[in-house]
């Protein structure tokens, strides 16, 4: 290491190692990241990245100097609630107000001894409020920017976490995904973007949208650090044994792993929608099998199942949730004239020519119509998208004797659009988001400077073989996809 700690490119591991070492000390491990994001506001384009900073007086004063995690800064979505600085979900409904208490998953990353600095910008209301919003936006927050192409969209919803790491503000990001919204980011931002097992991180004190997809998830520029903040989290929750119990026929994780690693690619849906992307991928099978690792095409179709889902029941029970969810939320917020859905529709009409002037608020309208006479379409709909989703993916890893399913995440980042919106040709990462299941987005190469990537997911529990999987992937590619903060293609 350098004796100036240059933290735009250190690890969580370098970072702990170097204050062992006495290289740097904890203030200075902390005061990097504050000079890095003073240097390109100052130096280099506008990011938007960012919502809300601490003072950097009040960091050292709450350092904590023995805990795993110490000397770490890290930032959060701004739909993560925090007492000391503002959470708003982008929208100006809450502009400046904070929460009265941190989220469970802040106070656990403090009592690690990780220090939060700030708040990072997101597609408001976690990019569902209206159909044809600009991924990125928010009425708080303006448009975050790529930044290996600054005319290019951040992806959302977690789109200023995934852009802060990227930047290498951070090693370490917050984020949070119903159906995306981490691995989405991470792909056309060129980072590691993971999602556990629903319901293993607490989501009390997140802006919800949905109680059977909302988790909660981490941002990193290696799958190492992930790994290591991810299970310095689950020892702290006691939750270890959630990964070794049940039966093989119940629980993949439980079984004997194989070596070497055996992976499966599906096809059919996941392929076709960025075929320069798919010619990347291509090249990365090739490279796995060179090294050992038994990658198993067209496994769905090996395995005799059926990978696909029905949106129109996802959205549905997105919509019927957010009523039940966001509802009790703002309730509990308790901000006057914010307290329901309903009034927060009537803020948003108020506000148009700020919060209205580039999409409107379809989904909002839409769950407020969400009574009881749709209760019954919602269950069966989310039954049929749930067990359906689980139980195929589950047949896939089973009868195609494979740990893992592979697919192209999405394409290079598009255009930022605030007249037609975001243009997503296609994504393979709903599956894993209904089901509830633990993904993770890999760097794999760019297309003419954009970064794509690889989502890697399983069945529920499997997290920390995913995660050593994947960090055996990353090892084998040794990639390394640094912004250029260019403001056009060039092409």
């Amino acid at each position: 290491m350098e004796s100036r700690f240059e933290i735009s490119s250190a690890s969580v591991a370098e970072i702990r190692r170097s204050i062992e070492a006495k290289v740097i000390s904890y203030d200075e491990a902390l005061s990097t990241a504050f000079d890095r994001m003073g240097q390109l506001d100052k130096e280099g384009p506008k990011l938007n990245a960012l919502l809300s900073l601490v003072e950097v007086d009040e960091v050292h004063l709450q350092q904590e100097r023995s805990k795993p995690l110490s000397g770490i800064a890290f930032l959060a979505k701004d739909n993560i609630d925090t007492q000391d600085l503002p959470t708003t979900a982008g929208s100006l409904a809450f502009e400046g107000l904070p929460a009265s208490s941190d989220a469970p998953i802040i106070t656990l990353m403090r009592s690690l001894g990780a220090t939060l600095i700030g708040k990072t910008n997101l597609s408001e209301w976690s990019n569902f409020r209206g159909i044809y919003s600009a991924s990125g936006w928010s009425g708080v927050g303006g448009q975050t920017r790529n930044p290996h192409r600054l005319d290019r969209s951040p992806g959302g919803s977690s789109s200023g976490s995934a852009v802060a790491v990227a930047a290498g503000y951070v090693p370490i990001a917050l984020g949070t995904e119903t159906d995306g919204s981490i691995i989405c980011p991470a792909s056309v931002n060129g980072v590691v973007g993971f999602k556990p097992t629903h319901g293993i991180l607490p989501t009390e004190g997140v802006v919800p949208i949905s109680r059977t997809q909302d988790t909660l998830g981490i941002f990193a520029r290696s799958v190492l650090d992930v790994e290591i903040v991810y299970s310095a989290l689950i020892d702290k929750l006691g939750k270890g044994a959630l990964f070794g119990e049940g039966s093989a026929s119940t629980n993949l994780s439980a079984r004997p792993q194989p070596t070497p690693f055996r992976i499966g690619v599906p096809r059919a849906g996941f392929f076709g929608y960025s075929p320069k992307s798919d010619l990347v991928f291509e090249d990365v099978l090739i490279a796995l099998g060179e090294a050992g690792i038994l990658v198993i095409d067209d496994i769905a179709t090996r395995a005799g199942s059926d990978l696909s889902f029905n949106i129109g029941h996802e959205l549905l029970v997105l919509r019927w949730e957010m009523k039940q969810e966001l509802g009790k939320y703002l309730s509990a917020r308790g901000v006057e004239g914010r307290s329901s859905l309903e009034e927060i529709v009537d803020f948003n009409r108020d506000n148009s020519s700020r919060e209205m002037s580039f999409f409107g608020q379809e989904h909002f309208l839409a769950a407020c119509e969400m009574d009881d006479s749709y209760r019954s379409d919602y269950e069966v709909a989310r039954s049929t998208n749930l067990g359906h989703t689980r139980g195929e993916i589950r047949k896939t890893l089973i009868n195609g004797d494979v740990d893992f399913l592979l697919v192209p995440s999405m394409g290079p980042a598009w255009l930022i659009d605030h007249i037609c919106g975001d243009v997503i040709a296609g994504s393979g990462y709903s599956l894993a988001a209904i089901a509830g299941l633990p993904s993770i987005n890999i760097p794999i190469g760019d297309v003419f400077g954009l970064p794509v990537g690889m989502t890697l997911f399983g069945d529920a529990y499997s997290d920390l073989h995913l995660l050593r999987v994947a960090s055996r992937i990353q090892e084998i590619l040794s990639l390394k996809l640094l912004p250029g903060f260019s403001t056009s293609s060039g092409l």
